[in-house]
């Protein structure tokens, strides 16, 4: 072979360089191509990926939003079941006692019972006033965060009667939270104080609210001296997942991950309850 190459003349071996150029410039090209369409699938299959994932996270959201949604209506309608709706069936049975007797009671005896309606009725009012406020946040523009979250724990304390203590600390900027933040850290203090009051029968609460030195995360305390839960226990009236069911806590964490925070709860019955929610 190095004979018949020998034996070229130059234009032939200008020929054959030219074609072997040529071979290695088609090659080069084909090989960049190859590479360029391997990194075209490989960015497709990450954006797809990707997708994939976001899609993922969005049912994930979408199904603990939804489950959040669900867990309120229920306390809700616990609500007004425990309170309105036995009052009412109070009421309609005294009304029937009433019109069934009136003509064997004496007029003292069907005063003495109208009292009592008209104390059921204002009961109801009372009973209904709170749910409705406890539904309703106001509005949260133009006014100090820490004035909102003030107002919140005195409408605490009037509605149970059970004193709340609030306290922030001087070097904590509340002001930094947009409104939606505000929301779902309004709902998590109010979440956690009916919670002390539905379930623990505390003779006090309070609300406290601090910085953190050595990483600057806010954290956000509600504290009760009730009758708390023992996580330690592994039976179905106290064990942590009946717990953290009974006591709401899933929404309250569901809010914590909005935030892009975390809630933690320490209970025990001896001490009470402690949910922290750290920003």
């Amino acid at each position: 072979m190095l004979n018949d190459i020998a034996s070229l003349s130059a234009d032939e071996l200008e020929k054959l360089s030219k074609a072997l150029n040529l071979y290695n410039s088609f090659f080069m090209l084909l090989i960049l191509l190859c590479f360029a369409s391997f990194i075209a699938v490989l960015v497709v299959l990450i954006h797809h990926v990707k997708n994939r994932k976001l899609l993922k996270d969005n049912r994930v959201f979408l199904s603990e939003t939804i489950s959040v949604q669900e867990e309120e209506r229920h306390r809700i309608s616990q609500e007004l079941h425990d309170t309105i709706s036995q009052n009412i069936k109070a009421i309609l049975l005294k009304e029937k006692e009433l019109l069934s007797d009136y003509r064997l009671n004496s007029e003292k005896d069907l005063c003495s019972s109208l009292n009592e309606i008209i104390s059921m009725e204002k009961q109801n009012q009372t009973e209904l006033r709170s749910i409705i406020q406890n539904l309703n946040i106001q509005s949260l523009k133009g006014v100090k965060f820490k004035n909102i979250i003030n107002d919140l724990c005195l409408q605490f304390k009037q509605q149970s009667s059970i004193n709340c203590i609030l306290f922030i600390a001087p070097d904590v900027d509340l002001e930094q939270f947009d409104e939606e933040q505000r929301h779902h850290i309004l709902r998590i203090i109010q979440e956690a104080l009916n919670n002390a009051k539905i379930h623990a029968n505390p003779t006090e609460t309070s609300v406290v609210i601090n910085k953190n030195e050595q990483n600057g995360k806010i954290h956000i305390m509600i504290f009760d001296d009730g009758q708390g839960f023992d996580t330690d226990k592994s039976d179905s009236t106290y064990n942590r997942q009946s717990a953290a069911h009974h006591f709401g806590l899933s929404g309250m964490e569901m809010r914590a991950k909005l935030l892009g925070g975390s809630l933690t709860t320490t209970s025990s019955r001896e001490t009470g309850t402690e949910v922290c929610l750290e920003l």
